[in-house]
């Protein structure tokens, strides 16, 4: 889970809203990388938690209370010893950073106030939790030396030095015409990235919802006046949202069952197969991502992140491609030059570096490069030449694109598969076929053996006389279309968008317009279209279903087709696809 700046000022401030004047009764780690601070408010008692692991920390007020050890660690007894009866003064962060210090007063001898820090770097896999007094460290949950770190020691005894600010522009306090521009005035690949680089406290997720807000492309590399006016709007209506008081939170929870981030602005995109809650605050928000259990799918973000990046591969590719082919279409031009040099051989001499001609077949001048080395004769064979080699260019380069697109669309089919995989034989089987296509390779020369079984497609029995077949990978699609489905069963599937084969078998002499509305839905519903709306499915009788010989697995052809449309219902469809 990726906490940006902006989100943890929220937190803070709830915090402060929560916590301020508490005092600290007890002091326990439930994990070597988790603190439980149980607190005393006026009204009843409360608690604060911070967890670090896994390279998602999180600093929250719990729900429910976890179980502790019964031997703390070292620094849990040292916490207890400096923190223990401290009464909570201060909650900051700062700047938009993500650090949120907590200040403590403590009785001293003769009765002086002493004040201690209790610091949260919550810095995704370099969070750290630190006790500080007088800005110098009396302990850290991670020991940080010189070997480690150049910029900053975090150990017993050293000055404490926070992390690396962040530069750039206040994404709450600064103008929003201002940071528009100093955005737009950055080099970067795109804009997006230029946005997160000049401000402070937003991630990528905020910089594309206020993009989307703004209906700017993240891609766009840089803005126009009109487009720069409607993104500083969208950072002024941010910013009168968080500064005005409290705000929902959203949470993304991806297709794993895992919140990937936590935001102020409600999502207006999302990756296939994530879904958003909203929740009244921040705080309520981490505690439903720290519930959650993710789903345990082996190899699946390798195989997912593999297949993405061959995609943004591939389609680079084919845009170097696409200008070979400009290039290569200049062919014919290359050989009417060559022709009226030929047609007009008598007017050139040796030496000249260009020839002024009229052209054998427009009768227009042209102004034809020689090279003064060659003889006129040899000049003109030059552009037959290149003429040539264009044209074989052309049939190459065209070839090349074929196969990019094919493969593009094959992918495409396994980010799909990837999006409906919920077993461990489903991936495993994503995982076989791209073996087999050569995009993922073994070690050395380590042999592959398959010791799981055979992965089922989903079957639904919508009622005593009609069934569905569901495929959920593209081996499972042909099983589906071609080993289960028969010549007069029908045969769903999205049009032109990779999904799922369905295939409706029943008893009837006609199936049900109810029943073909369902399977419309579920065929929309298992593809990489399930978050649209209006999604084509074509419906077919299966013996006009055709697979072409060395096709790769899940492609065939089709005729005599009928299309749906049908805008997924996720809710509706749950009772049948157990999500």
């Amino acid at each position: 889970m990726n906490l940006e700046g902006l989100t943890l000022k929220l937190l803070a401030d709830h915090l402060d809203g929560e916590l301020l004047g508490s005092k600290i009764y007890k002091v326990f780690m439930p994990n070597p990388h988790a603190l439980l601070l149980l607190v005393r408010r006026s009204r009843d008692a409360s608690a604060l938690m911070a967890d670090i692991s896994s390279g998602s920390p999180a600093l929250y007020i719990p729900d429910k209370l976890p179980e502790n050890p019964e031997t703390p660690p070292s620094f849990c007894m040292l916490l207890r010893k400096h923190l223990e009866e401290g009464r909570i003064t201060k909650i900051s962060q700062s700047g938009l950073d993500r650090i949120i210090t907590l200040e403590i007063d403590l009785l001293g001898q003769s009765s002086r106030i002493i004040t201690k820090k209790l610091i949260f770097e919550l810095t995704g896999k370099n969070a750290n939790i630190l006790l500080v007094q007088d800005d110098i460290i009396i302990d850290s949950l991670k020991h940080i030396g010189a070997a480690q770190s150049s910029y900053r020691a975090v150990l017993p005894g050293k000055p404490y030095i926070a992390p690396p600010p962040q530069s750039g522009l206040n994404i709450l306090t600064g103008d929003p015409a201002a940071i528009v521009s100093a955005a737009n005035s950055l080099p970067s690949a795109n804009f997006a990235k230029a946005f997160v680089s000049a401000t402070t406290g937003v991630g990528k997720a905020t910089a594309g919802e206020l993009l989307a807000a703004a209906d700017i492309l993240p891609q766009t590399v840089r803005l126009e006046p009109a487009e720069c006016k409607a993104l500083a709007a969208a950072i002024k209506a941010l910013q009168e949202r968080v500064n005005g008081g409290s705000s929902p939170g959203y949470a993304i929870v991806s297709r794993t069952n895992q919140v990937k981030t936590i935001l102020t602005l409600p999502p207006q995109s999302l990756e296939p197969g994530a879904s958003v809650k909203e929740f009244a605050n921040i705080n309520n928000a981490i505690n439903y991502a720290v519930s959650l259990r993710p789903i345990q799918l082996p190899q699946h973000e390798q195989l997912q992140k593999l297949v993405n990046a061959e995609t943004a591969k591939l389609q680079k590719k084919l845009q170097a491609l696409q200008l070979d082919l400009v290039h290569a279409d200049d062919a014919e031009q290359q050989r009417i030059l060559a022709d009226t040099l030929m047609a007009n051989i008598y007017q050139i001499k040796k030496g000249q570096t260009s020839a002024k001609l009229l052209n054998i077949y427009d009768g227009q001048p042209v102004q034809i490069a020689l090279s003064p080395v060659l003889s006129p004769t040899e000049n003109a064979q030059a552009y037959y030449k290149r003429y040539n080699k264009f044209k074989r260019a052309q049939s190459e380069v065209r070839l090349q694109i074929a196969a990019a697109e094919d493969l593009l669309q094959y992918l495409a089919s396994l980010d799909s598969s990837l999006l409906t995989a919920t077993t461990k034989n489903e991936i495993e089987e994503i995982r076989q076929e791209m073996l087999a296509a050569g995009l993922l390779k073994l070690p050395g020369k380590k042999k592959y053996k398959n010791t799981l079984q055979k992965s089922q497609p989903l079957h639904l029995k919508i009622s005593d006389d009609t069934d569905l077949y569901i495929g959920k990978n593209n081996r499972q699609n042909d099983y589906v279309t071609f080993t289960l489905g028969g010549p007069k069963d029908l045969w769903f599937h999205t049009k032109d968008i990779p999904g799922s084969h369905v295939i409706m078998k029943t008893a009837l002499p006609q199936p049900r317009q109810e029943d073909i509305a369902l399977a419309v839905q579920l065929a929309a519903y298992f593809s990489k279209a399930r978050e649209g709306s209006n999604v084509p499915v074509d419906c077919v009788q299966r013996r006009y279903v055709k697979k072409p010989a060395g096709s790769k697995p899940g492609f065939v052809i089709f005729t005599n087709q009928t299309t749906y449309y049908a805008t997924p219902d996720s809710a509706a469809l749950a009772k049948y696809t157990g999500e």
